[in-house]
Formats: structure tokens, C-alpha cells, sequence
């Protein structure tokens, strides 16, 4: 990110940033505007963790505070997710429940990795414990670890790296056995989970082959094929495709779809003109329960640290 002169901020290679970004006034002005009740806040997470870079615990520190004192102004239009300092996770734990704690934050933001370390390795175990028993919301989102040349040019990637990071991490949740040791986690996928839903078949090809690609490590951790444990995530309807929103909710069910929007972002769905016209098709409890009811469900079961 950049800041310039005039105290506007830029994204380094692309345009201007959205002011809603860091205008707080015209934030809660769009909340109204847009009929959003509650809208949780966090850092964005490339600010945690990139393909070089992630916070330790000084600076996951100064940012739960920041992220608090926004939540504090926001007149009860705002609630906070805490940052993870991922470069430390002998002290992760402690840090959220200490934020979660001390502010009452009600989740926490996870990128798909930490400067490209896997989650799922062992050095994490007791962060998973501890945010499946703080009962969070837990929102993964990708930052930069994927990157290739060939990225590049043509927006490639916002438009499908960050996607496959999604995909990536929550297929090495599955495999490692995270979330099979954890069914009360509460994590939300972005982007609908990425490619993930769509490539659950080839997940259990790989779970089931018995001959020359058969792989002991993707039957080691789980007991059962991997697309069965795709109910234990949830999903945003930010996959800017009617017909792959509709795919998602058929594939996991309206229980586990959640309404997003990637706001403030051009490349999202930040006035919700493509996922609302669907979700007026469907019936009124699955379409409330997108709306709103499973977030609700989810931030209940919060606990204080």
C-alpha cells in the first residue's frame, strides 16, 4: 500500500483506494444506505501476512487496539475480528483470547497462510484448539503468498490466485485433519470457498485412489472423504456468478452460505447486485438464513476469552 500527498491511499500497481477503506463517517453512512445492521471489521489481511512478511505480536497488538477503538465509534454498527500474530504462534493463542477478552471481539481474520507456512502444521495445533473453543467466527482470506510471473498482468491475482489460496489451505485443513479433529470450528471461506466446491470430486479421487497414485497421506488424518467434511465450513456468496452461487448452495446447503460482499472492493459484489437477485428466488427461510440468520447463529456462540 501506498500513502500519498494528499493523504489518499493506493494499492502499489493499481488506482486509488475506495475512502471506506479508512472513512469511518462515510462507512456507517453506507451501512444504512445499503440496509447492513452489523458489519465486523478487521485490518485487511495483507497487512498480517504476505509472501514475505507476517506480524508478530507487537503489531497484532496495535491492531486489535485500533480495530477496538473503530468498533468503540462505530455506535453499534460495527464489531471487531482480531488479528492473529502468526509469525509467533508459540503466542497466537494467547494473543486472540487476550483481544477477544479484552475488547469482546466476536472473530478473528486468518490468511491462508502464514507468509506461505501451512496452517495446518503442528506449530499451530493449539491455535486451532483455542479458536474452536472461543467458539469465533473465523474469516479466511488470501493475501499474496501465491506468486508467480505469469500473475502479473490481468488482474490474475485478485481474480484467481487468491481464489486457489482459499482453496489451497482449506483443502490442507481437510487432509491434515484439522477439521475433522475440530467439528465446532466456525471458519468462513471467502470468494465461496474458491475452486473448493467445485473440485470436491477430484479431493475424494485422491482420498480413494488405490494404485500408482494412490497417496497414504490423503487417507492418514481423515476417516472419511474429504467432500464430506466441505459442511464443516461456511461460504460467502461473493463468487460473482448467479449460476455458481446457486451451485454452492445446492452443494453445502442454505445452512452454511453466508452473504458477502467484498466490500469496499470494485472487483466483489459491495451493493450485492449479483448474489440478492438469486437469493430473492429461493424461499424465504433459505434466503434469511443467508441474509442474516447464520451470522447471527455463528456470533452467538462467542465466547469472552
Amino acid at each position: 500500500y501506498e500513502v500519498r500527498a494528499d493523504g489518499s491511499y493506493a494499492t502499489r500497481g493499481y488506482g486509488e483506494m475506495d475512502r471506506l477503506m479508512w472513512d469511518l463517517d462515510g462507512r456507517l453512512e453506507s451501512l444504512h444506505r445499503r440496509g447492513i445492521d452489523l458489519q465486523l471489521i478487521s485490518p485487511s489481511p495483507r497487512t498480517i501476512s504476505d509472501d514475505k512478511h507476517v506480524i508478530g505480536v507487537k503489531i497484532a497488538r496495535l491492531m486489535n487496539r485500533e480495530t477496538a477503538n473503530l468498533v468503540k465509534r462505530g455506535g453499534g454498527r460495527l464489531g471487531g475480528m482480531g488479528v492473529i500474530p502468526l509469525g509467533e504462534p508459540e503466542k497466537a493463542a494467547d494473543e486472540i483470547r487476550r483481544a477477544v477478552g479484552e475488547y469482546g471481539f466476536q472473530g478473528a481474520c486468518m490468511p491462508t497462510s502464514a507468509a506461505g507456512r501451512p496452517l495446518d502444521l503442528p506449530v499451530f495445533a493449539n491455535l486451532w484448539d483455542t479458536l474452536e473453543e472461543l467458539g469465533l467466527l473465523v474469516f479466511m482470506h488470501a493475501t499474496t503468498a501465491i506468486t508467480r510471473e505469469t500473475l502479473g498482468q490481468y488482474t490474475l491475482n485478485t481474480v484467481i490466485a487468491w481464489p486457489t489460496e482459499v482453496t489451497i489451505a482449506a483443502a490442507r485443513l481437510i487432509f491434515s485433519g484439522v477439521m475433522e479433529r475440530h467439528p465446532g470450528l466456525r471458519l468462513v471461506l471467502s470468494h465461496g470457498g474458491g475452486t473448493l466446491p467445485y473440485l470436491a470430486g477430484r479431493l475424494d479421487l485422491a482420498y480413494q485412489a488405490p494404485k500408482h497414485e494412490a497417496n497414504p497421506a490423503c487417507r492418514a488424518n481423515i476417516t472419511k472423504p474429504p467432500s464430506h467434511y466441505l459442511t464443516r465450513f461456511y461460504y460467502d456468496t461473493v463468487v460473482a456468478s448467479p449460476a455458481s452461487l446457486r451451485f454452492l448452495i445446492d452443494l453445502v446447503g442454505a445452512d452454511r452460505v453466508m452473504f458477502g460482499t467484498d466490500f469496499p472492493y470494485e472487483i466483489g459484489d459491495a451493493d450485492g447486485a449479483i448474489a440478492l437477485p438469486l437469493l430473492e428466488q429461493l424461499p424465504s427461510a433459505q434466503r434469511e438464513k443467508i441474509l442474516g440468520q447464520n451470522a447471527r447463529d455463528v456470533l452467538s456462540h462467542a465466547r469472552s476469552g
